[in-house]
């Protein structure tokens, strides 16, 4: 497939590896041009910008053509710009893209790790009810 025929906009992700640890992230294209420069919107992650112009890393972008029919380059690389004070990406690729399915990883949407609610409501109940008690001893003890 070449890049010329990407529909605009489209959903892409880029994976990007290095010595067996891989992260996915969602973006957007937004233009392409000549046959090699995919444009994107930038990739966030906590409201901050994501950089994917550190060396050792290999980069591959999949793109959704249409409901399951996935396009994916490989060997890409990726450069951020600004233009009218706004960020994008710019993904320059040197060979044509190949049929490929959907990418079974989760996207990369916070760098905060979610801790599972191991506490129940009845004690986490307790626990305020301590703090609030603790609290209150403390300002007795202020006051005298």
């Amino acid at each position: 497939m070449n890049v010329e025929d990407i529909p605009i906009p489209a959903m892409a992700a880029i994976r990007v590896s290095k010595e067996g640890k891989s992260a996915l992230f969602e973006t957007t294209i937004i233009q392409t041009t000549d046959n090699k420069y995919i444009y994107t919107m930038p990739v966030r992650v906590d409201n901050k910008l994501v950089n994917f112009e550190a060396k050792g890393l290999l980069k591959e972008i999949k793109i959704e053509f249409a409901p399951f029919e996935f396009y994916e380059w490989r060997n890409i690389s990726i450069v951020r710009f600004v233009e009218d004070g706004k960020s994008y990406l710019r993904i320059r690729t040197t060979t044509p893209g190949i049929k490929a399915m959907a990418w079974s990883e989760k996207p990369v949407t916070t760098a905060k790790k979610r801790k599972e609610n191991l506490i129940s409501e009845e004690a986490l109940e307790v626990v305020n009810a301590a703090y609030a008690t603790q609290e209150q001893t403390q300002a007795d003890g202020d006051k005298t």
